[in-house]
């Protein structure tokens, strides 16, 4: 490698959802984060036609500062979570399970508003990385239009595909659902009173979250067993919308597509990695971690992780350690592995027991949703590990 054209504490890569929230933390934390991006600046800061809406836990909205006020415009509070375990053909409130919770439903693209409001995008765009290493006591992170810097401490938070990660050679082990998600915004000729759904079904689930200022549309996820869904999923949008009626119920009314809506789809997968970080390297989001969606809960980690690597790094920055600290960085690693580990591991059951789990075992665990109800302090328990 040539000497780096320059050198920084911190070089992040990826400017999605979660390296957004990283780089917003240390900038708030007193650092300089150098971002970088293969796409152009104008693209990352274009408005953003993601139409999927994430439920934040409050944990989430406490890390990133969110105020009662910008959620009361951004944001539509969920009034109960409707579990509901397939039991009958359609969704029935009386067979559900109905948690209380105090999760935001707030659109990705206000979400990206939120985390560049006030921040300069000082970085790298339009080029992606060619290759990075260590070298004279730093991470050289080499940038497809030449450029070279060095930082002190690179961060990846480019992605399950993570580039950094597969150069760096750190182990992902992945587990395939064989599954594949249909995701986009449904139209009901009921309101949703701010209430989410989640119905489990064989081979797959099909969840609601309430959008904000929107009484008549829910954020949807859809999934199916990928060698079903390569075909079905392809239906126009009005068909899918009759087909999803039939699944769901009629407990929000008529479902219906928007006119030329285009609805995206994505094949699931979970994995984790041997370790998260390395010689002056962090992994953070899905670049060290992803999970099943049925909790809806990738996103709340990653800003946990942001949240977890910031505050290791004030600690070597305050006890005058280098911040490529090997010792200092295990800190951030033991502070995500045992809730990490904790959620992968309910999700994956979750999925194996209503997705994948022979007839009788759904069957036990439907009626078990509805017996939790009874039984107050589980039920507790639940609400409160939702809201973590």
């Amino acid at each position: 490698m040539t000497s780096p054209s320059s050198t920084h504490d911190i070089v992040l890569v990826g400017a999605g959802l979660a390296g957004l929230a990283q780089f917003r933390l240390l900038r708030q934390a007193g650092f300089s984060p150098v971002l970088v991006d293969a796409r152009p600046l104008e693209a990352v800061l274009r408005e953003n036609q993601d139409q999927r809406a994430t439920a934040l836990t409050q944990t989430s909205i406490d890390i990133l500062g969110l105020t009662p006020e910008w959620l009361a415009e951004h944001g539509s509070k969920i009034s109960e979570m409707v579990v509901d375990g397939g039991l009958r053909d359609k969704l029935s409130g009386d067979e559900s399970l109905h948690l209380i919770s105090g999760a935001w439903v707030v659109p990705n693209a206000a979400l990206k508003d939120w985390l560049l409001q006030g921040q300069e995008l000082a970085g790298h765009f339009g080029a992606g990385l060619a290759d990075h290493g260590l070298e004279d006591g730093l991470r050289q992170v080499v940038l497809t239009d030449g450029v070279t810097l060095g930082a002190r401490l690179l961060i990846a938070a480019d992605g399950k595909g993570s580039f950094v990660r597969r150069v760096s050679g750190i182990q992902k082990h992945v587990r395939s659902f064989r599954q594949t998600a249909l995701t986009g915004v449904i139209n009901h000729s009921e309101p949703h009173q701010n209430r989410a759904f989640q119905r489990f079904l064989p081979g797959g689930t099909l969840a609601f979250l309430p959008l904000p200022g929107q009484s008549h549309q829910s954020s949807f996820i859809w999934v199916e067993p990928t060698t079903k869904a390569a075909d079905f999923f392809q239906l126009e949008p009005a068909v899918l919308a009759e087909r999803m009626q039939a699944r769901f119920g009629d407990v929000l009314g008529d479902l219906t597509a928007s006119e030329g809506v285009q609805w995206g789809q994505y094949p699931l997968e979970a994995h984790h990695c041997d370790t998260v970080i390395g010689d002056r390297l962090a992994l953070m989001g899905e670049a060290a971690h992803s999970m099943h969606p049925l909790a809806g809960q990738g996103l709340n980690m990653s800003i946990k992780d942001a949240e977890a690597l910031t505050q290791a790094l004030v600690a070597q920055r305050r006890a005058g350690l280098d911040l490529g600290d090997i010792e200092g960085l295990r800190d951030y690693e033991r502070a995500r592995r045992a809730d990490t580990a904790r959620l992968t591991s309910v999700t994956t059951a979750l999925h194996d027991v209503f997705d994948k789990g022979p007839a009788p075992v759904r069957a036990l665990a439907g009626a078990g949703l509805k017996a939790v109800e009874r039984i107050k302090p589980l039920k507790s328990f639940l609400e409160r590990e939702a809201n973590r």
